[in-house]
């Protein structure tokens, strides 16, 4: 009876432990498909990022200092602009890709807020050919709802690089940003310490016709076939026509004109002066015979 008990009561330790055992897998279950979902959840939004903000800082940095032949002072503000640009812009790459307002609003704000800064660290005329470049002025665009950096289309060997590393890569994190700088360009307060060149005064904002060039809507891939017409209902037949007889040519006289009577008058009014000649002439010469031989008879 006691070895019976005894059994008894390791059982229902036993299911008591493996009771205890299967709440704490349940809540270690829970806990994972939390962390899952929630995994999940980030993803989308760092999944379309646009790599590291460092990298991609320093390659654009590098190409614009050896195309607008940049001092070592200006290839250091440089890397600080295009640091505080990209990593702003980051965060927006995802709603980007798919041409969302609100994120290409807040893209051409930093963007201009970026080329404002560039004002005053490069001369005019290297801002005027910094313009010119649609990889330096407008560095990133979308195609089928990714983000590309411009500059690695024309660059693509990513490893090579003209210049060293700027002198603070590792350390800066965005001190010099208009975010710690009450909203005002960190280089144009400090303008007249480093720098006294000609300052661009020109129009630098994005238009708004970059939108669609930059974020533009893909085509379809497939296009929507034409819708189908109703087939058209036959026309009834129609009895065959005879041909028509040839019609002969219209023998036509030529017109008869004004002048035609005119000159058919003046030979009339001419034979009639002719008549009227001749029997003038005809009567002056029977009175000169009659007076001729009154004469005659006279002197008889």
């Amino acid at each position: 009876m006691g070895i019976f008990c005894c059994r008894g009561i390791f059982i229902l330790l036993f299911l008591y432990q493996e009771i205890k055992n299967s709440k704490i897998m349940k809540r270690r279950l829970c806990l994972m498909l939390m962390a899952v979902a929630a995994f999940m959840f980030v993803l989308p939004a760092s999944a379309f990022d646009l790599g590291d903000v460092r990298v991609n800082a320093r390659f654009l940095t590098d190409r614009m200092a050896f195309e607008l032949k940049l001092n070592q002072r200006q290839y250091n503000d440089l890397y600080e602009i295009n640091f505080d640009f990209f990593n702003n812009v980051n965060p927006y790459v995802s709603a980007l890709s798919r041409a969302e307002a609100r994120a290409m609003d807040a893209y051409y704000r930093y963007l201009d807020e970026r080329n404002d800064d560039l004002r005053w660290v490069l001369p005019s005329a290297a801002y005027v050919k910094f313009m010119s470049i649609d990889y330096f002025f407008r560095p990133i665009y979308a195609v089928n709802n990714v983000c590309y950096i411009r500059v690695y289309k024309v660059y693509p060997d990513r490893r090579f690089f003209y210049y060293g590393l700027p002198v603070h890569y590792y350390s800066y994190k965005g001190a010099h940003g208009r975010v710690h700088c009450g909203g005002i360009s960190y280089y144009k307060k400090n303008f007249k310490k480093h720098y006294n060149h000609k300052v661009y005064v020109g129009h630098y904002q994005c238009r708004p016709e970059y939108r669609p060039h930059d974020f533009g809507r893909p085509n379809p891939a497939v296009k929507p076939s034409r819708p189908v017409c109703p087939p058209a209902k036959p026309l009834p037949p129609t009895k065959p026509v005879r041909p028509n007889k040839p019609v002969p040519p219209s023998v036509t006289r030529p017109p008869k004109h004004d002048h035609d009577k005119h000159d058919r008058y003046e030979r009339h009014e001419n034979r009639k002066e002719v008549r009227k000649s001749k029997e003038r002439t005809d009567r002056s010469s029977t009175r000169k015979s009659r007076e001729s031989s009154s004469r005659i008879v006279r002197e008889l």
